[in-house]
């Protein structure tokens, strides 16, 4: 059901621009200031809270992983700063330009979650309109086509149109046309959509290119392997409030860590029960696991089994997942009040 914005008044906008805070630091790419979006129901004219009082910085050069489960808020946060959505409140700012000018968007690269592409056209024709729609000359539009589309690996079948590639293809080729001008700026909505491993792979070495480039990167991912390899620094999202932003290592040195120990066949032991809680017992084809939920019992719990006659295959350290990681912030998020998020 069509749902329709909620938006300040024009003289709100134009006090908030006169006695706002003024431009941001120049090291930042990126910077909101209490960023928020709310829908009103055109019926029922219940309110739903997309995104409430962002607070966000994203430093020039590195790559910043958003993440947050499905409906937390990160593609609104996205269509606000690239200008696709206006927002209720709050101010951002890209590159040092504030969200609503124009300008701002010049130095950016915007690949959207779903983007759209012309059927009609093969990927050189694609790109060539890409890069004219960005600026560049004609002469310079079809070199850097011709480039890309042999970087994103789709240059051996230059002919095909576009309604004859798959999802994965579409995804390379979007990554392109995000790149084709030299954005001094990216912002990606989930780039390893529909990709294979191959495509993956790709992906991020690209990603990693542009910020050996120096360019910022700004990316909305689910996949944990990814967002490790890939970014400097993450923020979490849940119920359109940004929870926690952390390197990395911070944030999976926080999680919860198990350990895994397999055996050889299936033995008949029983658990004692001061270890109930910690140890749990899984049944493989290949023989047994049990899972250890306090890394620091490790050596009594193999010294245990070493004693009934047990052989180990393997001991295997197990990081918390992505979703526990989310789980456990939502668990810590105090609830907003009064209002649904989107």
């Amino acid at each position: 059901m069509r749902e329709v914005e909620v938006r300040k008044g024009e003289g709100s906008a134009s006090r908030e621009r006169e006695h706002g805070e003024g431009p941001p630091d120049p090291s930042l790419a990126v910077c909101a200031r209490g960023l928020s979006k709310i829908y009103r129901h055109p019926w029922t004219l219940k309110q739903t809270r997309a995104l409430e009082n962002l607070d966000l910085e994203v430093r020039r050069g590195e790559v910043f992983g958003y993440l947050g489960p499905n409906g937390a808020g990160k593609t609104t946060t996205l269509k606000l700063l690239t200008g696709l959505l206006r927002p209720t409140r709050g101010r951002a700012w890209l590159l040092g330009l504030p969200i609503d000018r124009s300008a701002c968007r010049r130095r950016l690269g915007f690949l959207p979650e779903q983007p759209y592409f012309y059927d009609y056209l093969n990927g050189p024709e694609f790109l060539e309109l890409a890069g004219r729609l960005s600026g560049l000359q004609a002469h310079d539009a079809r070199q850097r086509a011709k480039h890309w589309l042999g970087r994103v690996g789709l240059g051996d079948r230059p002919h095909l149109v576009l309604r004859k590639y798959s999802k994965g293809m579409l995804q390379r080729l979007g990554l392109a046309a995000t790149l084709l001008h030299e954005p001094e700026l990216v912002i990606l909505d989930e780039p390893m959509s529909g990709l294979d491993p191959f495509g993956r792979r790709d992906v991020r070495e690209i990603i990693l290119e542009q910020r050996e480039l120096g360019v910022s990167v700004m990316l909305s991912s689910h996949i944990l392997p990814d967002v490790e390899m890939l970014c400097d620094r993450v923020g979490i999202v849940l119920g359109g409030r940004l929870i926690r932003t952390a390197t990395v290592g911070e944030l999976m040195g926080e999680g919860r860590c198990s350990v895994e120990i397999r055996c050889v066949g299936t033995p008949l032991l029983e658990t004692p029960p001061r270890w109930r809680e910690h140890l749990s017992r899984v049944e493989h084809p290949e023989g047994t696991a049990f899972v250890l939920a306090d890394a620091g019992m490790v050596d009594e719990v193999v010294g245990w089994l070493h004693s009934n006659g047990v052989r180990l295959r393997a001991i295997t350290p197990q990081r918390a997942t992505l979703e526990e990681l989310f789980m456990a912030a939502a668990h810590e998020a105090p609830p907003v009040p009064g209002v649904r998020s989107a």
